[in-house]
């Protein structure tokens, strides 16, 4: 006779069995434990012998009449006084005396189980909540497939031959190598047993902390929320956590993180400033007396002696210092490594920051694992589409000013052929180089443009001097540099260049306009509490971060066309690329009824009919260039992680 103890456990599983069941026929879904089907059992079959599997894997049976007996989550449903209920009771009576030893037998697919002996065993153990289960597994390999659920599986078993981990799983190709570089692994290098013992103990209370949360309603898997967890803690703090409590606290910090990363559109784009002017002051606020100054901190990668991009960025803070001396207090750190920038940035927020730009997008992994530890701070970083509430992206919409610099391009140029030199592969750049050279097709209809790459060996230069191209689009003009980038210019045959136009960077006025939103209202800005989406700010021509900058020798029919186009752009009447556009392939890409999306201008990794020139690999690319293109290149998600190591 089984124990009183082993019937009581059989009617508390009872219970739940009956609960879930009916759950599941109240939402439609099937109220039984899967049937493995018997067409599976035909495929190609691989022994991996006696190992502990995550019983939550176990999902199913071999044979489709035992799927009735259990649940979905393998609780019994026979009624009490059945032989199948007498069984089942046996079994829970071996395991509080002595513990059931014998193996199950089962067949993984796709990384789930399916039980061939021993489904009663595993409804026992399920039931009294042990976290795994011995079992002979067989192996069943998938037929080769597009489909994406098959092909996250193939590299499911590369990683589980370095790994030994079953229960990783992903909705997104890339995410074990990933996960691979993120634990500091190299792409094919085995884990240690110990660490693979730590690792799993670790992701079993990481799983049960995200469902407990309710992971389970976010469309995410475990490992897609490991992955974003990575993203604002180390592998360290991962492998040192204690329990689930630890792993709920952080998980809680970052909830709504996951709950956008979870959205299908998960970036709200600002495109232009919310129109407000100059900052309000109420009559209360004037008889009060002065308001307590804002206080700013700017972090930035270089110094204004040995960086055009600091200097730009500097010269827009100064110029926020001037507009609003009287309204703001400002505290500025140079030279701020990525590897040195969490330290700084949390003396920023020590001295009382408020409002933290970290101005370029090599220090955004430090500012996102700062931000999440100070929740009531704003965090804003110079780099586009990135998809995160505690740190917020800001850009400049530069290929509407590479529009006009085109069209003056093309009404100077007497060849037909003018050189563009790109900068990085990177989001916003193919976009920039199309509209430059739809703007010289508007003006010159036979123009070509030859593209050659900055972040590419080679001396460009001098390969435009030899092909007689004397009229270059370089990198754009950002500050007064000694080798600094000219925009548009005239190239002599020492290489000099002659400035003729440029895109020009106006930070000053987004840094301004922020601190006076954050001046008549925080919530302009929205902490990650408050926020649904994700915020990145897309500026163009119409707010003045973008603008022109001319030279005096530039004829004055360019400089009036410059200055038609302009107003034509900030009024919203001139759109760039609301005009018919054929790409290299011959593929038409717009037929001119309509303007192109800001996600397909900034996503653009296509060219025009009219350049001569591709984007280059990542393999490609100089050693420096590559941390940038792999957080914001145009081919990011095929770029495997590993690689990182060499840059």
């Amino acid at each position: 006779m089984p124990s009183s103890e082993a019937v009581q456990y059989y009617q508390q599983a009872l219970k739940l069995g009956q609960k879930e069941y009916k759950q599941c026929v109240h939402r439609g879904l099937n109220p039984n434990i899967q049937a493995l089907g018997a067409e599976k059992l035909q495929l190609s079959q691989m022994k991996l012998g006696v190992m502990e599997v995550p019983i939550y894997l176990v999902v199913g049976s071999t044979e489709e009449a035992r799927c009735n007996s259990f649940s979905p989550g393998f609780y019994p449903l026979m009624s009490p006084d059945s032989e199948f209920a007498m069984k089942w009771t046996h079994l829970c009576g071996a395991q509080l005396s002595e513990g059931i030893h014998d193996a199950i037998k089962c067949y993984e697919y796709l990384g789930r189980f399916y039980v061939q002996e021993g489904n009663k065993r595993v409804s026992v153990l399920k039931s009294m909540g042990s976290a795994t289960i011995q079992a002979d597994v067989t192996r069943l390999m998938p037929e080769k497939s597009d489909d994406i659920t098959t092909q996250i599986y193939m590299e499911f078993l590369d990683f589980f031959r370095h790994s030994r981990c079953w229960g990783v799983h992903f909705s997104e190709l890339g995410g074990y190598a990933k996960l691979q570089a993120a634990l500091g692994f190299a792409k094919d290098e085995d884990w240690p047993e110990d660490f693979q013992k730590k690792f799993k103990a670790r992701y079993f209370n990481f799983r049960s902390s995200f469902y407990r949360l309710g992971g389970g309603s976010l469309g995410l898997t475990t490992g897609d929320a490991l992955l974003r967890w990575l993203q604002f803690y180390s592998a360290q703090d991962f492998l040192t956590s204690i329990g689930e409590g630890d792993y709920r606290k952080t998980l809680t910090a970052i909830w709504k993180e996951l709950c956008v990363h979870a959205e299908t559109d998960p970036i709200a784009v600002s495109l232009a400033p919310s129109g407000e002017g100059e900052e309000r002051k109420s009559v209360m606020s004037t008889l009060l007396g002065a308001k307590k100054k804002l206080r700013l901190a700017f972090l930035f990668q270089g110094t204004p002696e040995t960086s055009g991009w600091t200097a730009a960025h500097d010269k827009g803070r100064q110029y926020l210092e001037e507009k609003l001396e009287d309204s703001v207090s400002v505290e500025c750190y140079y030279n701020v490594s990525p590897q040195g920038a969490e330290a700084v940035i949390h003396e920023a927020v020590s001295d009382g920051a408020e409002l933290i730009f970290t101005t370029s997008v090599s220090l955004i992994d430090a500012t996102l694992r700062v931000a999440v530890k100070y929740p009531k701070v704003r965090f804003m970083n110079c780099s586009i589409d990135q998809p995160y509430v505690n740190v917020k992206a800001y850009y400049c919409r530069v290929y509407e000013a590479k529009f006009i610099t085109g069209a003056i391009a093309g009404a100077l140029c007497k060849t037909g052929k003018i050189g563009y030199v790109g900068s990085y592969p990177i989001l916003g750049v193919p976009a920039s180089i199309n509209a430059f050279v739809l703007g010289a097709a508007l003006t010159n209809p036979d123009v070509h443009i030859n593209l050659r790459w900055h972040c590419l060996p080679g001396d460009y230069m001098s390969e435009f001097n030899k092909e007689g191209i004397h009229l270059v689009c370089d990198r754009d003009y950002i500050a007064e540099q000694p080798y600094g980038a000219k925009g548009l210019a005239w190239l002599k045959e020492d290489g000099e260049l002659t400035l003729l136009a440029s895109p020009s960077w106006q930070w000053g006025e987004l840094y301004v306009r922020m601190a006076r939103e954050m001046l008549r209202d925080p919530k302009t800005i929205p902490l990650a509490e408050d926020a649904s989406r994700a915020i990145n700010y897309w500026w163009g021509m119409d707010s003045g971060v973008v603008d022109l900058r001319t030279s005096p020798d530039l004829p004055e029919g360019c400089w009036a066309l410059a200055d038609i186009l302009r107003r034509g752009i900030r009024s919203g009447m001139i759109r760039p690329f609301q005009r018919f556009i054929r790409d290299q392939e011959g593929n038409v890409m717009n037929d001119g009824s309509r303007d192109m999306t800001m996600e397909e201008i900034l996503k653009m990794d296509w060219l025009c009919d009219r350049v001569d020139g591709c984007l280059p690999s990542f393999d490609e690319l100089l050693p420096i260039a590559r941390p940038t293109v792999r957080r914001l290149g145009v081919e990011r998600d095929r770029i495997p992680p590993e690689e990182e190591k060499e840059t």
